[in-house]
């Protein structure tokens, strides 16, 4: 099943390719300010940032969860007529929910490590007199995408109130209609 959830996300090219970005901004910016508000960088005012942040990702997993249900109900319908369960369609929207927060942290310590190798590089440079610092540590990252993987439950429990609703009759109505 998750084999499907993540072809199915796939197949959803530019919902896919929106949020996976969206997420992965999201993870960079609220462990950046996670780690400046544990270094004591910008007092409080990186902690409200990171509220904030915590606050635009449940919204928009929320958002990702009934996009995902109401825009392809024709297709949750069609699955329930060849026999999926409801489990069996969470299983699917869950797994394309969490394959895209998934993607996104991936991303997120793709450009982390690249960036800590470059820098790495850079300050061994000799005639460099100028010393740069690692962008974010990487506990942060972890922890902030265990917080987004916490939200993304949320959102499940959405997509399940919305599954239970669909109903097999939706894919057997006449196109035109």
């Amino acid at each position: 099943m998750w084999r499907k959830a993540i072809l199915l996300s796939l197949r959803e090219k530019k919902t896919f390719t929106v949020f996976t970005l969206i997420y992965t901004t999201l993870i960079f910016l609220t462990s950046f300010f996670i780690d400046l508000g544990l270094e004591g960088g910008f007092g409080e005012l990186a902690w409200y940032f990171v509220i904030i942040f915590f606050g635009t990702s449940l919204f928009l997993s929320l958002l990702y969860a009934w996009i995902l249900v109401s825009r392809k109900r024709r297709v949750w319908a069609t699955f329930k007529c060849i026999g999926y369960t409801n489990k069996n369609i969470l299983v699917l929207v869950s797994g394309m929910i969490f394959f895209t927060t998934l993607i996104g942290f991936l991303i997120v310590i793709e450009v982390l490590f690249h960036y800590a190798a470059a820098i790495a590089y850079i300050n061994q440079l000799p005639d460099l007199e100028i010393t740069f610092n690692i962008l974010v540590d990487l506990l942060p990252v972890i922890f902030t995408s265990g917080i987004f993987i916490f939200v993304q439950i949320l959102a499940f429990i959405l997509a399940y109130r919305k599954v239970l609703k669909v109903r097999p009759i939706i894919a057997l109505k006449k196109v035109g209609e």
